[in-house]
């Protein structure tokens, strides 16, 4: 036993000599040169884009699409802004309608008070035709356009909505581990619990890069 441990020793020692020998030659240089190579290619590596959930989800809140732009998916742009644009056009046009015969109506039927029957000729939707409207009639359609109006500003509030989920959903998708580097490991193990028997088994690992 004692000459094995001696000769175990013996060669530790002769391996740390050589390797001291290899230091003190020309290999230093060429080691520091490769440390600072690698320091280099480190340095001149890009960081890759981080993207953050949190930040693309605020943003989407404060101005739409902006969250869509931090995401990279510029592709989308044209479906938040041109859902915004169509909403907003039909709010516009049925507001100016709905308070062009609210007036209307006003004007000629709660002013004057005119019997039900009566109608009025009025230039319907600025088209420059002329048609008769009852008192009846030209309610229907104040109350008609107004329907309108705020049915296009409750979708606009979807399409708001719609545009803050995809937002935070994408950053989500985006920052989720999804190559298929994925690698199972089975190794075996060796446990002993009451320090005199042994146990052997086998421990499975999934491994995620």
């Amino acid at each position: 036993m004692k000459k094995l441990l001696f000769g175990l020793f013996f060669f530790l020692g002769l391996l740390l000599e050589n390797e001291a020998q290899v230091l003190k030659g020309g290999n230093v240089g060429s080691l520091k040169d490769s440390v600072e190579t690698a320091i280099a290619k480190k340095d001149s590596v890009k960081k890759p884009y981080k993207i953050i959930p949190r930040v693309s989800t605020i943003r989407s809140a404060m101005v739409p699409g902006w969250g869509q732009i931090y995401n990279r998916q510029y592709w989308k742009l044209p479906l938040v802004y041109g859902g915004f644009a169509v909403n907003i056009y039909f709010i516009v046009t049925n507001h100016a309608r709905y308070a062009y015969y609210k007036q209307q109506y006003i004007d000629n039927f709660q002013v004057t008070t005119p019997p039900s029957s009566a109608k009025i000729t009025l230039y319907g939707d600025n088209s420059g035709v002329q048609r008769e409207y009852t008192s009846a009639q030209l309610n229907t359609i104040v109350n008609g356009y107004r329907r309108n109006r705020d049915g296009s500003y409750l979708i606009l509030a979807v399409v708001w909505a719609a545009n803050i989920i995809d937002a935070n959903v994408t950053a989500h998708l985006k920052t989720f581990d999804l190559t298929d580097d994925i690698s199972l490991k089975i190794q075996p193990t060796l446990t002993s619990p009451d320090m005199m028997n042994a146990v052997y088994g086998a421990k499975i690992t999934f491994a995620f890069k």
